[in-house]
């Protein structure tokens, strides 16, 4: 069952069992594989080592990058999406459990480096969209794909003499959008930001109001993070204080600023929920009609 789970036949079959009694020494050194592999690979992908040592990405980026891909949330989550929960209930071992196939796979065939490891990690999907940096022109069109027609990017991808050849394909043009690099990853988001000068040169890049729609009162906090995390604004700021009582009535005022627009809004309740809604709201449609 397990195997039919992570796609893998054993050539030892009793590392099926050992993997659900999260044998020890599956477990240790699987947690040595996952360390090595993860930081090969983020290396492999996008540090140039020459004369000098140059980053695509700031290393304190790629450090977060790191230590999410180990960490034991996304261990667990890995386990959940990969179904493997269903036929082992303990959740609290769910990291050992992920840490003892790993191990196991690697004693089977002695490979560090494989395609193996990134099905188990969903590694390419977590690595370019978890990258919020601006010069992550990957995640940005491929949310905006996502968004326009509801799917996801479309690309073909080509290896010759250890360069990757990347061609990008949009709905919206008839031709592709094609880089080439060492790293596949590079190459990926390197032929993601022709596409997105493609996209902003003929006006099709989303606008706010496209994400969010009309500001919605219920909904309004809510709207303003959709469009941080998207990253069309920078994070709001809420300043709660009470204000004073009215007649043994606590009185709350509420004010939201965010960093690259000159005005701020206040509201105040005798809800703390209510004055941060309210506030909201006046800053969600102040930036919705500026847009416009």
């Amino acid at each position: 069952m397990i195997e039919d789970l992570i796609k893998y036949k054993f050539n030892n079959k009793l590392y099926t069992n050992k993997i659900l009694e999260l044998d020890d020494k599956l477990v240790t050194i699987g947690n040595k594989v996952l360390f090595s592999y993860v930081n090969n690979k983020l290396i492999k992908e996008f540090v140039y080592i020459s004369d000098n040592i140059e980053f695509y990405f700031d290393e304190d980026v790629l450090n977060k990058l790191c230590d999410k891909l180990l960490s034991d949330d996304y261990l667990s989550d890995r386990i959940i999406k990969l179904h493997i929960n269903e036929i082992f209930l303990n959740n609290e071992k769910f990291v050992d459990l992920f840490k003892a196939i790993i191990g196991a796979y690697y004693l089977d065939n002695n490979k560090v480096e494989d395609s193996f490891y990134d099905y188990l990690l969903n590694i390419d999907d977590t690595i370019l969209l978890s990258i919020d940096q601006d010069n992550n022109y990957y995640k940005k069109v491929y949310e905006w794909n996502k968004l326009k027609y509801k799917e996801t990017l479309r690309y073909e991808l080509n290896i010759n003499d250890n360069d990757y050849n990347v061609k990008i394909y949009l709905n919206s043009f008839d031709k592709a959008f094609e880089a080439k690099s060492h790293s596949k990853y590079i190459s990926l988001i390197e032929a993601a930001k022709l596409a997105y000068k493609e996209l902003e040169n003929n006006n099709l890049l989303l606008k706010m109001s496209d994400i969010v729609g009309f500001a919605n009162q219920e909904q309004c906090v809510n709207q303003l993070q959709e469009l941080f995390i998207k990253g069309f604004i920078n994070e709001p700021q809420y300043k709660i204080a009470m204000k004073g009582s009215n007649n043994g009535v606590d009185i709350w005022k509420c004010r939201i600023l965010i960093d690259g627009y000159k005005e701020s809004f206040s509201a105040e309740d005798t809800s703390k929920k209510t004055a941060k809604r309210n506030a909201a709201y006046q800053m969600l449609n102040y930036i919705l009609e500026k847009e416009n």
